[in-house]
Formats: C-alpha cells, structure tokens, sequence
C-alpha cells in the first residue's frame, strides 16, 4: 500500500486534472459532489488524506469509478496489480479498510475491492448511482448488511447480491475481524472513462 501522504498527493493530482480538464472551479465542484470548496482545495493540494466517503461523493459527482483516485494507469488490455500497487484508504478511525484491486472497462464496467470491518464497526455507504450492482463475498468473519430498511446477516463463505442504488450499510457485529470482496458492477455510460 502506498504511503499515506504519497497517496494524498497522487489523489490530489487526479482530482485538479479532472476538474481543469471539466472546466470547472472549485466552487462548481463543490457545488456538484457535495464536498466543501475549502475540502476539495485541501484534497488537491494533498494536504488531506479524504475518507471513503469523501472520495464516493467526488466520483460520484463526477462520474468517475472510485478506483479512478487509488489506480495507476498501465497497460490496459493486462492489469496485474501487486498487493504493494493496491492503495487503500481508511475510515471510521482505521476500521474500515477499502482496498482497491482491479478495475475492468470490458466486457462490463466494474471495481473489484477487498474490505476490512473491525469488529463492531459500522460503515454507512451512499447509495451509488442508478444500474449499478453491488456483489459481497464474505471472506472471514461475519458481516450486518443493510440495504434499505432490511438487515441480512452473512456469515464465513456466504455472498449477496442487490441494487446500489440503495443506501445500504456494513456492520461487523463479531468479535474478529471481517474481511470481504465487494464487486461493483456499473452500467455502461457515455463520456465515462474507465481506468
């Protein structure tokens, strides 16, 4: 994983490209992710490591993947990404760990992230844009799924699918940790760009 402040200014720079190149001010990109212009300034600068939350508004917002801010550009027709090229970002106070493993462009738009839940963490994710599939695979431990009003309990070895569209959270209610590939399947969108 990359260091902290490596990371920070990596984020940083994607972020003031694909700001300069939309045309946009700060104010404009505040006003259409939802993220404060003195945050997003921060961020650009590489002075704030962003939450997970904070990096989901901005593409969102912006109509990029979430892996667009953690992904080096390579080769794109082969993606071998060697767990020191994975970059993660922490929230709720390091006990929730996304790491981004691979993107895919074809034959369907996708993310693929391993997750760490500590116990008692819960993490809420915002619903993710209309058409997209969210799939879980639960590695080790136990994991609460809410997806609206409704909770699924996932125990070692147990997977879910559901529409993202959906505010959903994760909750580890266990004792050990709990560690999980999430899936995220995008409907293909024109002017969208995939990593």
């Amino acid at each position: 994983m990359l260091e902290p402040d490596d990371l920070s200014r990596r984020i940083g720079q994607i972020l003031r490209s694909l700001r300069r190149n939309r045309g946009w001010t700060l104010d404009k990109m505040a006003a259409v992710t939802g993220v404060s212009k003195p945050m997003l300034g921060q961020i650009e600068r590489g002075e704030s490591n962003p939450t997970v939350v904070t990096l989901w508004k901005i593409a969102a917002g912006l109509g990029v993947p979430f892996s667009t801010f953690l992904q080096d550009p390579d080769d794109p027709r082969v993606a071998i990404v060697p767990r020191s090229r994975q970059p993660g970002v922490e929230d709720d106070d390091g006990g929730y760990v996304v790491r981004s493993l691979v993107t895919a462009a074809d034959p369907q738009p996708a993310e693929l992230f391993h997750v760490f839940l500590a116990p008692g963490c819960t993490h809420r994710a915002s619903a993710h844009g209309a058409g997209v599939t969210e799939l879980i695979w639960v590695q080790k431990g136990r994991m609460d799924l809410e997806v609206g009003e409704k909770v699924y309990s996932l125990d070692e070895g147990d997977a879910a699918r559901f529409v993202a569209h959906l505010d959903h959270r994760y909750k580890n209610p266990g004792t050990e940790d709990c560690l999980c590939l999430i899936l995220l399947l995008y409907p293909r969108l024109p002017g969208v760009s995939w990593p």
